[in-house]
Formats: structure tokens, sequence, C-alpha cells
């Protein structure tokens, strides 16, 4: 089921390997001052990845209440699953939001906002936030894996 552990431990690896992905591949190509475009287009990709997981994430306990699992022997184990859930799903949600901030700020148009001159910068803004999600992401994988 989508609300046990080690399927929300997996979920968790494959955002994990995307975001670190766009991380090692960003930052490469801003030291190569590749087109900004594309990198904006990258980030805020990965960004509402993580939004949208936060946000699943932060609700385990509704899902379960809806889905019918409540009042199960194991519930005070699965009651603390939804509360570190509910913790971390906030992280990636603010995180993810954070990181889309500098990326919106290249997309907006001069006469809003003049970040030419400045994208790379904002660029490295977004990589920075989604790398301390990707720390946060790897510590609520090893908690839903040793049930802790």
């Amino acid at each position: 089921m989508l609300v046990s552990p080690f399927a929300i431990a997996a979920i968790n690896f494959l955002i994990l390997f995307l975001m670190v992905l766009s991380i090692v591949d960003v930052a490469k190509s801003i030291a190569l001052r590749a087109n900004p475009d594309e990198l904006v287009n990258i980030m805020t990709t990965v960004s509402s990845i993580m939004i949208g997981w936060g946000v699943a994430l932060e609700e385990r306990e509704v899902i379960r209440r809806v889905a019918g699992m409540k009042g199960r022997p194991d519930e005070k184990a699965q009651a603390l699953i939804d509360s570190q859930c509910h913790s971390f799903g906030v992280a990636q949600l603010v995180l993810g939001l954070f990181s889309d901030i500098p990326v919106a700020m290249i997309s907006l148009p001069d006469r809003i906002i003049n970040a030419t001159g400045i994208e790379y910068e904002l660029l490295w803004m977004s990589v920075a936030l989604i790398a301390v999600a990707a720390v946060v992401q790897i510590r609520h994988i090893v908690l839903l894996l040793t049930g802790r």
C-alpha cells in the first residue's frame, strides 16, 4: 500500500534520485554558463515534484483515515509515522516553494525584476535549497527504513 513506510521510502528514493541528478546537471551547466532557460525549467520541475510530494506526505494521516486504515492494532506506530511524514512533508513543501522563488525571478520580465546578469547566482540559490531538501529526504528514508 502507498502509505506503508517502505513504499514511502521507495518514492522518497526515486524523488531523491531526481533531485541529485538535477543538482549535478544544473551545477555543471552553471559552471559552463549554459542557457539559463533550460536550467530554470529543470529547477522548476524538481521544485514542483517536491511541493506535490511534500503535500502528500504531510497528509498521510488523512489518507489513512479516508482509506479506512486507522484504528488498526499498530496504530501507535502508524501515528509516529504520520507525525514524521507530516514534519518531513512540510520540509519538502517549504523547501520546494523556496527553491522555486529564485528561478521564478529569472522568468519574470525585466520590467518587473531585472535578473539579467544574476541568473546563475539565483540558480545557485535554488540548487542549494534542493540540496538541503535532498539531505532531509535521506534522513526521512533512514527513519522510515529503520522504524524509528
